[in-house]
């Protein structure tokens, strides 16, 4: 890192036509990235759904259902019904069948208005967006009035949240980069110091796209991964640039050259980027590796992508701008220069003289919103995150209407060869579909099929929908069905879409608690190391976990119930919420990182921990806060897109940027570090030598090994 920074300074012309090469090839990559993205993936490695997948592709092939309801006339819905069906056989490989009508309602004239017909199309995702569209295309040049077409299905689904997320970043990055310009001025008064920050923003979304698509081409990277990487691109790429800027200048003012200035704001703040960014990459894969399937895989790449290039820009790129920039920065500067010792210094010693009621009041504040978030309403994908203005979901709700939602997300029974491989017996599957019409939470079954190897296949429509209590019920009767069927049923499992929406909602829900407590492990030992203390990383995680607890209650409040302020399904996708409570564990380190590397470097110098808080606090005060008002509006307008799936964690992310800028970094971080003395740094000796010695801010950091020995009031 330093020899990048100090080739950087020595040689700025080559290092930025370095940087804006990597940059534009990979924004170029990037541009392709809509066109490789893969559909998402709610199949659950190793769980019972999956298991019952595997068998039914199998028997029965890779497929995606597409339903497709038709309403009009009888007779005019008849006969359009064949046209539609033989139009979809024609097509390769697909294969549409119309659902026998005794298992569709009439209307209340006893005339049969509506019928179905489910298209088959060859695809390896319940989510392929692709499929549904290559059945639409049919529908559109086929089916004409007085018939009313509606293409439904997790197919169609998929596919709208693909395209309105692709949507939504490019939407939200129109709103945010307006807010971010206006930040930027307000905290340096400069546009030529605020232009570095902002071009650095936009150049590491661009050059993240193409990360992702490098990926993307070897991987299912799902459309989760735009909209993050627009959001972290944007709001990591203008604070690491921030950061150096503002340092640029604190040395400038100093007294030091323009070279000596860059070299040591690229060598201290670099750093502090580097461990930042390091630690959103830690967090990014331990999530990943904490999470089934695809989704998170995504969520992962694009921050990580969106971090490396951020980090790469930064180190490489800022310190040559400063270097060519010189004094030059604070040209056209609107008012005069911020004087240190003045409102954030006193702000510091007031929360230092009373330390216990500061804590205390932040605390209630914060503790308030505890109750909400362990009251936190979670649930799978659902047609409802879509804009209400959606095909999609038009078409969805208006299926659901005319015949059930549970058509929408079947389940699949499917009855395959024993141990011994003796086939399953048509009369004990007969017997078991039966039953199966029998119970009130069904609307109809269909089947049986036989697929290859002997497989049988039961169709079973429940009669709500997937994320319904009633379809949970349903689907624990089902397999406990399954585990009680006679052994002349050969071996049931218990699959299809409904089945892989409940279990990736089980699976999930079960895992967060693990991943809670594997983030604050990764983030503990992480700045163990760093800051060479054992208390203040300590510090550091119970108040991120108090902010992440925080910021979920917000979410909690709304975005769950009948009419969530957010809107939605009133509940809290639990995907979004997966993904989202680890990137929130990753940012909120971000600002305790930068504070807390001042605070050690002030505290090595001087040996006094009042004069750390408050040199530190006042050294990063205005930039912390402008980092975090640029982070917050980036989010905010996130959190102004129509997509529920976006929505949700930009509303959690703006959540823990104010709550961690303000009540914790302002309030509960120095008062605890106050309340804890010169315990704060300590390290034993026995742990200090077997650390590596790394420096953030400083050159070097003193040793503190020895116990905490008493001290005056004033020495602290």
């Amino acid at each position: 890192m330093i020899r990048v920074t100090a080739w950087s300074v020595r040689r700025p012309w080559r290092a930025l036509a370095v940087w804006a090469l990597v940059t534009v090839s990979l924004a170029a990559l990037g541009s392709q990235l809509p066109g490789h993205l893969a559909s998402t993936s709610i199949e659950v490695p190793g769980s019972s759904s999956a298991r019952a997948g595997e068998v039914d592709r199998r028997a029965f092939g890779a497929r995606s259902e597409v339903p497709v309801l038709l309403t009009g006339p009888p007779a005019q819905v008849a006969k359009q019904r064949l046209a539609l069906t033989a139009a979809l056989d024609a097509l390769p490989v697909v294969r549409a069948s119309a659902v026998p009508g005794r298992h569709l309602p009439r209307s209340g004239d006893g005339a049969r208005r509506s019928q179905l017909v489910v298209a088959r199309v060859p695809s390896v995702q319940s989510f392929d967006g692709e499929a549904a569209e290559r059945v639409r295309r049919v529908v559109d040049r086929t089916v004409t009035p007085p018939v009313v077409a509606s293409v439904t299905g997790f197919s169609a689904i998929g596919g709208a949240v693909s395209e309105e997320s692709v949507a939504a970043a490019h939407d939200a990055e129109l709103i945010a980069i307006p807010i971010l310009l206006i930040v930027l001025l307000l905290v340096f008064r400069s546009p030529v110091a605020a232009g570095i920050p902002a071009l650095l923003g936009l150049a590491t979304v661009a050059s993240a796209y193409g990360l992702v698509d490098l990926v993307a081409r070897s991987r299912d990277i799902t459309d989760v991964a735009t909209p993050l990487t627009s959001m972290l691109g944007l709001a990591l790429g203008v604070d690491y640039a921030l950061l150096m800027v503002s340092r640029f200048r604190e040395f400038l003012a100093d007294g030091l050259s323009v070279t000596d200035a860059a070299l040591s704001s690229g060598q201290s703040s670099g750093r502090t980027v580097v461990f930042a960014g390091a630690t959103l990459l830690l967090t990014m894969i331990t999530a990943m590796l904490l999470s089934p399937g695809s989704f998170l895989l995504s969520a992962a790449v694009g921050v990580s992508a969106a971090g490396i290039m951020g980090m790469y820009g930064a180190l490489l790129a800022v310190p040559a701008m400063l270097v060519l920039l010189g004094t030059n920065i604070d040209r056209l500067r609107i008012g005069g220069p911020s004087r240190s010792g003045g409102g954030w210094a006193r702000y510091a010693d007031a929360v230092q003289r009373r330390p216990i009621p500061a804590t205390a009041a932040a605390l209630v504040v914060l503790l308030a919103l505890a109750p909400a978030a362990l009251g936190l309403d979670t649930g799978p994908p659902d047609v409802r995150t879509l804009p209400s203005d959606t095909r999609a979901r038009l078409d969805t709700e208006t299926t659901a209407r005319a015949i059930g939602p549970g058509w929408i997300a079947p389940a699949r029974i499917l009855a395959a060869p024993g141990p011994q491989g003796r086939p399953p017996s048509p009369p004990a599957v007969d017997q078991l579909r039966q039953e199966l019409r029998s119970d009130p939470a069904v609307q109809a079954v269909l089947g049986p099929e036989r697929g290859r190897d002997g497989v049988l296949a039961l169709t079973v429509i429940p009669k709500r929908a997937a994320n319904d209590p009633e379809t949970d019920a349903l689907l624990r009767t089902l397999r406990a069905r399954a585990r009680e069927a006679p052994a002349e049923a050969g071996q049931v499992s218990v699959g299809g879409v409904a089945a892989q929406l409940a279990d990736y909602r089980r699976v999930l829900s079960a895992r967060l608690p693990v991943l809670i407590a594997a983030l604050s492990v990764v983030a503990l030992l992480a700045l163990i190391v760093v800051l060479r203390a054992l208390v203040v990383p300590l510090i550091s995680i119970v108040l991120n976990l108090i902010t992440v607890t925080a910021s979920l209650g917000v979410l909690a409040l709304v975005s769950t119930g009948e009419d969530p302020l957010l809107g939605g399904a009133g509940f809290a996708d639990i995907l979004a919420l997966f993904g989202m409570f680890a990137i929130v564990f990753a940012l909120s380190l971000d600002y305790q990182v930068f504070i807390l590397a001042r605070m050690r470097e002030s505290f090595d110098h001087t040996g006094r921990l009042d004069l750390a808080i408050t040199q530190s606090i006042d050294a990063t005060g205005r930039v912390i806060t402008g980092a975090a008002a640029i982070m917050g509006g980036v989010f905010l307008a996130f959190m102004a897109t129509k997509l529920q799936t976006v929505r949700q964690p930009g509303a959690g992310l703006v959540t823990a940027v104010v709550i961690d800028a303000t009540l914790v970094r302002l309030v509960l971080l120095p008062a605890t570090m106050r309340l804890a003395g010169r315990w704060c740094f300590w390290l034993p000796a026995w742990l200090d030598r077997r650390l590596p010695r790394l420096a953030l801010e400083g050159p070097s950091q003193p040793t503190i090994c020895t116990p905490p020995a008493p001290a005056t009031a004033r020495q602290l």
